[in-house]
């Protein structure tokens, strides 16, 4: 997308538009299963980013947290974005009455896998978050990621 907008003459908020309408929407259809960190899905959308600060006018090294202030770009940070959504995913999994066995058993195994006597949201996962396969597991990042910016979770099993 980068590579396409680049050379055309596009205003910065057409830019800020397509990042935000098409390509986090897509983005997110394509992680839904996966929730990677931050640095990698910042590695993933800093194409586009030169391509707006290119837009607006900014230095290439102009911060990023100019960009993402609400006036006048509204560019979403993707990995809030993408965060969010798996939060609210696995929200409804563990709310709805019919996916409460699958529920337990994802809780149970993590618990298990993370030799843990309490509830994966109780306990410290930094340690764990050099574990290769756990890299991918998307309710161990889901809840890693989500202690890191200070949401908890509350989940009574």
């Amino acid at each position: 997308m980068a590579a396409f907008l680049g050379p055309k003459k596009l205003l910065a908020q057409y830019v800020a538009y397509l990042y935000n309408a098409i390509l986090l929407l897509r983005l997110e259809f394509c992680l839904q299963t996966t929730l990677f960190s931050k640095s990698t899905v910042q590695s993933i959308v800093n194409l586009i980013f030169s391509v707006h600060r290119r837009k607006v006018g900014f230095a290439a090294t102009t911060p990023l947290a100019l960009l993402f202030l609400k006036l006048p770009f509204s560019i979403q940070h993707a990995f809030y974005q993408f965060l969010f959504s798996h939060i609210a995913s696995w929200q409804k999994i563990f709310t709805h009455p019919d996916f409460k066995g699958f529920a337990n058993y994802a809780i149970s195994y993590l618990q298990s896998y993370l030799n843990a006597e309490n509830c994966p949201t109780a306990i410290n996962l930094e340690l764990w978050s050099q574990v290769v396969s756990l890299r991918t597991h998307t309710l161990f990042n889901s809840i890693l990621f989500s202690s890191q910016i200070n949401i908890t979770w509350s989940l009574s099993f």
